[in-house]
C-alpha cells in the first residue's frame, strides 16, 4: 500500500493518533535544526534569558513523569493489555521511564539548580504524545504483537537484545556520572570508564540504541518514530555536550567522538 493511501486510511479511522504521531515527527525535525545551533538550556547548559525557571528536580518529575503515565493509560484501556507481547513491551518501556521519572531525578548532582521552565512544557508535551501513541500501537494496530509467534521473529528477538545492550550502556554511563563527584564537591570534571573512553555522550548512545531496539522488538509506526525522534534530540545535544568539554579542559582526549564510537 502505498504511503499516502496508508496515512489517509489511518487518518480516517484514527485521526487523533494519526496527527499526534506526525506532530512528533515534525517536532523531531525542528528540534533537530535547533539543537544543531542552540545549545538546549539544561543542566551545564543553563543560562539566562529564557524565561521563569523552577527546581530540576521538580522540573525533570514534571517533564518526565507523563511518558510512563500516559503510557500506562492508555495501555490498560485496551482489551489487549495482558497479552503476553504487549506486556513485555510495557516492561521495556516502564523499566526506562519509571526510573527515569521518579528515581533518578532524586540521585542526580544538581538537582537544586534552577532550570528554564519552557524545556519542561515542551517534554511533557512530546512524553505525553510519545507515550499514549505508542501504548495505543502496541495495543491496538499491531496484530503480529498479539501472536506469540513474535516472540521466534528475528525483529523481536534482536530488538530486545539491541534494548538490553542501550540499557546497560546508558545505566553505567549515569552512574560513572552521578559518582564523578564526591559529596560537598561542585564543578564539573572529565568522566573517565566506560564508553567514556571513547564518548563524551555514552548516556545519549546507550538511550538511542535502548528505543532502536524498543521500535524492532515492536514494529510499530510510533516506536520506529520514537527512535529517530530520540537520535534528532539528543545527536545535536551531545555535539553541544562534546564542545563544551572540549573548550572547558585542555587536557580533554582527542580520540574521543561525540557520540557514535570512532565515528561521529
Amino acid at each position: 500500500m502505498p504511503i499516502t493511501e496508508a496515512f489517509s486510511e489511518s487518518l480516517r479511522a484514527h485521526p487523533l493518533y494519526t496527527w499526534t504521531v506526525l506532530g512528533v515527527v515534525v517536532l523531531g525535525i525542528v528540534s533537530f535544526f535547533l539543537l544543531l545551533f542552540i545549545s538546549a538550556p539544561y543542566g551545564r547548559h543553563v543560562r539566562p534569558g529564557w524565561g521563569p525557571t523552577l527546581n530540576a528536580k521538580a522540573l525533570w518529575v514534571i517533564m518526565e513523569a507523563p511518558s510512563p503515565i500516559s503510557f500506562a493509560v492508555v495501555y490498560f484501556m485496551s482489551d489487549n493489555a495482558f497479552a503476553v507481547i504487549p506486556l513485555i513491551l510495557f516492561g521495556m518501556f516502564m523499566l526506562h521511564y519509571v526510573y527515569r521519572s521518579f528515581i533518578y531525578p532524586f540521585r542526580m548532582r544538581g538537582g537544586h539548580k534552577q532550570e528554564p521552565l519552557i524545556t519542561g512544557v515542551l517534554a511533557f508535551g512530546f512524553n505525553t504524545a510519545n507515550g499514549s501513541t505508542n501504548a495505543f500501537a502496541i495495543t491496538e494496530l499491531a496484530p503480529h504483537l498479539l501472536q506469540t509467534s513474535w516472540m521466534a521473529d528475528p525483529r523481536f528477538i534482536v530488538g530486545m537484545l539491541v534494548f538490553a545492550t542501550g540499557y546497560v550502556i546508558n545505566q553505567h554511563s549515569d552512574a560513572i556520572l552521578r559518582n564523578l563527584r564526591k559529596p560537598g564537591e561542585s564543578g564539573y570534571k572529565i568522566p573517565c570508564g566506560g564508553f567514556y573512553r571513547w564518548v563524551s555522550s555514552p548516556n545519549y548512545f546507550g538511550e538511542i540504541i535502548e528505543w532502536t531496539g524498543f521500535a524492532l522488538a515492536a514494529w510499530t509506526v510510533p516506536a520506529a518514530v520514537f527512535a529517530w525522534f530520540t537520535a534528532m534530540n539528543l545527536v545535536p545535544r551531545a555535539f553541544s555536550n562534546h564542545r563544551w568539554y572540549q573548550e572547558h579542559f585542555g587536557d580533554y582526549p582527542k580520540e574521543r567522538r561525540a557520540i557514535i564510537p570512532f565515528v561521529l
